[in-house]
């Protein structure tokens, strides 16, 4: 059977945006176009069992139904600079018609209402469009994936015959849009200076631009809501207990019902399970038949659960579910299966049935995941997972990658993840886990405040021990470690604690809490609130928590992989281990990806995808193999 290849993510499928209307359900799927160095994104419809493209410019991924059988969507295809055109498609066939060009170049449709009146999010600067030199006066003034934010906001509008009517104020900023019942849900503010980490939810009656607050300001970190007939559903936390990563609660609010909790939820709310084979968004929450459907990730996979009185689960899913709706009562989702890409799945008598076959997987040689029993730093059981390469010789001994995930309230399961099937075709072991930090468990494992790279540190290193007890093949004189974001903390954080790996990989990390308060998007709260310090409450103790402090402890060859726009975790802080370590003569090499942010390894430009994982495989290969 085939291997898998870096050139393979040219050939897989990214399915999402799932959304249905009476006996039809219209979805996503993205291709990676090694030409263009895009993604092509075209709209498909199933009805009836059946499958058929509905577009085909490559550029479609923001629609809305405006009745049963049509459907509008943002695009550019005429390519006018500064434009966006929204377009009218029948369901019953023909061609998209183009009804509008708005001078935005961002336009989205967050919805419809009755009369066919369309809800528009379009983000606008508020200040000069100057384009040799930028003003920061504000926090954030950019952030990761949408770059320099300063007196921008996301507006909403309204769009009928040709007229475009405004809803918001200049400085009012929406966060998260939903429309139902001819009504607009808003979760948003109007902020100056500083914006807020708990903004409002509101009500808004489109034919007076009347507004409801429904949740005040500062009562609880919205994650995601859904509206109801009988009000609004909402998973929210006030992050007393355990800080911003609290696992919400679910809560119903109504225009006429004051904020009252259903039910302690103590899990996350959507799929957290990582993976790089997953660019198209999709869906947490549903309504259906008046009663709340919403997924949550438990331990390694995606669950589905149901509320009317209580939490009632309604499948489980040994791997990832992206999207989800209901098409006649049946119910449909987008997800992965172990050790398998994304597919179109119908649910029936329990089981799954496919409804496509984009990613054929037969045949392409592909590791099943296999599970690792190990004791955590607490002594607690808890499970990895370890890929055997390609043509397994029980004697031979092979090189290994310990494999990171970021977060650290993430997951990794047991999906295809293709730089792992990969390393496992390239002839290595590679294992990962999911120590204290991880999502998918309760409240109290996921909090590491003020523990970094402690307790979690010896939850990976005796991770480490049991696999190498348990597969006496991996040899442990040719181990590689490497991870992205906190993956790529703990990568800077192991070099500095341990000689054991003999090559590493450090992609868009942190090594500084210091300066990273002070750079990143999310670094002024984020910190103080996961370190528990500040620079003026206590800045040994973000110094104790940083790798820079241990880089003169570091022996190990490293790679460091980093991109220009990452405002998450700053380009400066890839620099400062990379300059420790060639001022101290350690072997190392950055490689630096222009026009890229923080999600280079999962939705970057093919062509930087590619060459991040050759440059991340040619170190591994150099250090393990030779």
């Amino acid at each position: 059977m085939k291997p898998t290849t870096i050139d393979d993510l040219y050939t897989y499928s990214f399915l999402g945006n799932l959304k249905s209307r009476d006996q039809t359900a219209i979805f996503v799927k993205a291709v990676a176009n090694e030409t263009d160095n895009t993604y092509d994104q075209v709209l498909y419809q199933w009805k009836n069992g059946t499958v058929r493209p509905l577009t085909s410019f490559g550029q479609e991924s923001n629609f809305a139904f405006l009745d049963d059988d049509t459907i509008v969507f943002c695009g550019n295809r005429k390519k006018r600079e500064g434009k966006t055109s929204i377009y009218e498609l029948s369901l019953q066939g023909g061609e998209a018609q183009e009804i509008a060009t708005l001078d935005f170049d961002n336009a989205q449709i967050a919805g419809c209402l009755g009369d066919g009146t369309l809800v528009l999010l379009i983000r606008e600067d508020g200040q000069s469009n100057e384009t040799d030199y930028e003003v920061f006066d504000e926090i954030p003034f950019y952030v990761n994936g949408a770059g320099i934010t300063n007196k921008k906001r996301a507006h909403l509008y309204l769009w009928k015959e040709g007229e475009l009517t405004s809803l918001t104020s200049p400085l009012f900023d929406a966060a998260m849009v939903k429309v139902a019942n001819d009504q607009i849900y808003v979760v948003g503010e109007e902020w100056k200076r500083k914006s807020s980490l708990m903004p409002a939810l509101f009500q808004v009656d489109p034919s007076q631009n009347a507004w409801t607050t429904l949740i005040e300001a500062e009562t609880l970190s919205i994650q995601d809501f859904a509206p109801a007939k009988d009000g609004v559903y909402v998973f929210g936390s006030d992050c007393v207990r355990f800080g911003l990563n609290e696992n919400p609660d679910l809560y119903r609010v109504g225009k006429d019902q004051p904020l009252q909790k259903l039910g302690e939820w103590g899990l996350c709310v959507g799929n957290t399970v990582g993976t790089d084979c997953a660019c198209v968004g999709g869906n947490a929450l549903l309504v259906h038949e008046n009663a709340l459907y919403f997924t949550t990730t438990v331990e390694d996979h995606v669950e589905l659960y149901r509320f009317t009185d209580c939490f009632e689960r309604i499948f489980v899913m040994e791997g990832t579910i992206q999207a989800f709706t209901f098409v006649d009562g049946e119910l449909l989702l987008i997800g992965a299966k172990t050790a398998s890409l994304q597919e179109l799945y119908a649910v029936r008598d329990g089981g799954l049935r496919a409804c496509t076959t984009f990613n054929d997987e037969a045949e392409r040689w592909v590791a099943v995941p296999q599970p690792v029993e190990y004791a955590g730093f607490d002594g607690g059981r808890m499970t990895g997972y370890v890929l055997y390469p390609k043509d397994f010789d029980p004697n031979k001994t092979y090189p290994g990658i310990l494999d990171i995930h970021g977060g650290p309230k993430t997951v990794y399961g047991t999906v295809f993840y293709h730089e792992m099937q990969l390393w496992a075709s390239e002839g290595y072991f590679v294992f990962y886990a999911n120590p204290h930090g991880s999502d998918g468990a309760s409240n109290e494992f996921a909090d590491i405040r003020g523990k970094y790279g402690t307790i979690d540190y010896e939850d990976l290193m005796r991770f480490v021990d049991q696999v190498l007890t348990d597969i006496p093949q991996l040899d442990a004189s040719r181990l590689g470690v490497t991870g992205g974001s906190y993956g790529g903390f703990m990568t800077n954080w192991i070099i500095g604690h341990t000689d054991r790996f003999r090559a590493a990989a450090s992609q868009r990390s942190i090594s500084n809490w210091i300066s990273f308060s002070q750079t990143s998007d999310i670094g002024p709260y984020f910190t103080a609130d996961q370190q528990g310090a500040t620079m003026d409450g206590d800045v040994e103790k973000l110094w104790f928590h940083s790798p820079l402090k241990y880089a003169k402890n570091v022996t190990t060859p490293t790679l460091f992989i980093h991109s220009d726009e990452d405002y998450r975790c700053p380009l400066s802080e890839g620099v400062q281990m990379l300059n420790a370590l060639l001022d101290r003569d350690i072997e190392a090499r950055m490689c630096v990806f222009h026009g890229e942010n923080h999600d280079l390894s999962r939705s970057g430009k093919p062509q930087h995808r590619v060459r991040r994982l050759t440059e991340i495989t040619n170190w591994m290969n150099d250090h393990l193999k030779k």
